[in-house]
């Protein structure tokens, strides 16, 4: 086996606003990003992803019958998005001055459409998991090795497919630990957002629910602005108690109709289940209060979250995605942390054993790890690890019954058709 992989690794979340793409060093235990590089989505190709979303939500994941529809033009979708993530890698690659022959492979994600993990499936229904893009195409473009389709071992093995961030942190931890920083958190604010606490030699991780996604539906459709940037809606506002509590109650529901908040771990989310109360874009509260208690709301989630850490609250926590670049949610999330913010009365009680007075909030770009690139670094670890037959998610991580290597691996010529993951809808058929 090689003692040092260059991979690179490419995420489109479900914000849909950008690829991005990472190439990165693996050297043992030392992870090393080399060269970071993005592309904005066109809104058109967004919008087309939009549709195909709500269309999917409304027929339970059917892929096969979505992508015959003339109305969403599957195909020139698919094939426009490859494009333009084919684009992104030559970029990066031009940029890094990496010779394509030192590129072991290229981990790519894919757009995940639809998701139905087993703690939400209704009795009879088979959990499923839908990422749309073809490794093959991406291989043939590219001239590279593609490692696609990671989530669909793990979910087939028993697992909710996601988060898979926690193994990748955990590997990041492994340095961390010697600079003294541990237990940690780490912390993705997103369009979802999700934690992964590693301590011992253990990690847990676990969708926390919607981040960005409730503000920049604020602000996308009453501002015609993407977010709220810098906080400068949400600092005008005031937080609402009972808007708060009706998000916290209502807000996420699970396809079974249970508030996901409340679910135990290992758990994951999907945006078709984030719910918008009336009370959210009613005008009886100002836009900026609106906006202020959404933001407090994500804050308030994400901290609510640490219930269920197996190790209590940590001391440190690294803090990535762009969500944490507005202030108003990261200051909100270190008043939570030390118990000095405002909680719903039914809630002091929990808040009150989760409050740690030390605990520090950091952003992962202080220790070297690139916050902008860290979830696309997670499918850069992912193909190095394919390469290697490493598990990337456990038990613990997903609920999978056995530790999983997840992924396939096409090159250049071969002629895999997939052009969605192999656990969408139908795959135990």
């Amino acid at each position: 086996m090689k003692s040092t992989y260059t991979c690179i690794g490419i995420m489109t979340g479900n914000s849909l606003d950008a690829v991005d793409a990472v190439l990165t060093r693996f050297e043992g235990n030392k992870i090393r990003d080399v060269a970071g590089h993005s592309a904005d989505i066109p809104a058109s190709m967004a919008e087309g992803f939009r549709r195909l979303k709500q269309t999917l939500s409304q027929n339970g994941g059917d892929i096969e019958a979505a992508s015959r529809m003339p109305e969403l033009q599957f195909h020139r979708l698919h094939d426009s998005y490859i494009r333009l993530v084919a684009r992104t890698v030559d970029e990066l690659v031009a940029q890094s001055g990496v010779a394509r022959t030192e590129i072991d492979a290229v981990g790519f994600h894919g757009q995940t459409s639809y998701h139905l993990p087993p703690s939400v499936a209704q009795k009879g229904r088979q959990p499923c998991t839908l990422q749309i893009g073809s490794g093959q195409t991406l291989s043939d473009l590219t001239g590279l090795p593609v490692a696609f389709d990671f989530r669909s071992d793990d979910l087939m093995n028993g697992g909710e497919a996601a988060p898979l961030a926690p193994v990748h942190n955990r590997h990041l931890a492994q340095d961390l630990q010697a600079k003294g920083i541990f237990p940690l958190a780490f912390c993705n604010g997103g369009n979802t957002g999700n934690i992964a606490i590693v301590y011992d030699d253990t990690v847990m991780g676990w969708d926390t629910g919607p981040f960005n996604h409730l503000v920049d539906f604020l602000t996308r459709t009453e501002k015609n602005e993407p977010c709220d940037f810098d906080g400068r809606y949400g600092k005008r506002g005031k937080i609402n108690a009972a808007l708060l509590r009706e998000l916290f109650e209502h807000a996420v529901q699970t396809q079974n109709g249970d508030n996901f908040l409340l679910k135990n771990p290992p758990k994951s989310s999907d945006p078709a289940w984030y719910r918008i109360p009336a009370a959210l874009t009613g005008q009886e509260l100002p836009f900026e209060d609106r906006v202020r208690t959404a933001e407090f709301f994500s804050a308030y989630i994400f901290a609510y979250t640490l219930r269920f850490s197996p190790v209590g609250t940590p001391d440190n926590f690294l803090v990535f995605g762009g969500g944490w670049n507005n202030p108003v949610i990261t200051d909100d999330f270190q008043s939570l942390l030390r118990g000095k913010a405002e909680v719903l009365p039914e809630h002091r009680e929990t808040f009150a054993k989760i409050k740690n007075s030390k605990a520090q909030i950091d952003w992962s770009d202080r220790f070297g790890y690139n916050g902008k690139y860290m979830e696309a670094r997670i499918f850069a670890d992912m193909a190095k690890c394919l390469l290697t037959g490493e598990p990337f998610s456990f038990p613990e991580t997903t609920g999978c019954k056995t530790p999983t290597v997840g992924g396939i691996l096409v090159r250049p010529g071969e002629k895999n058709p997939r052009l969605w993951s192999r656990a969408a809808k139908g795959w135990n058929l």
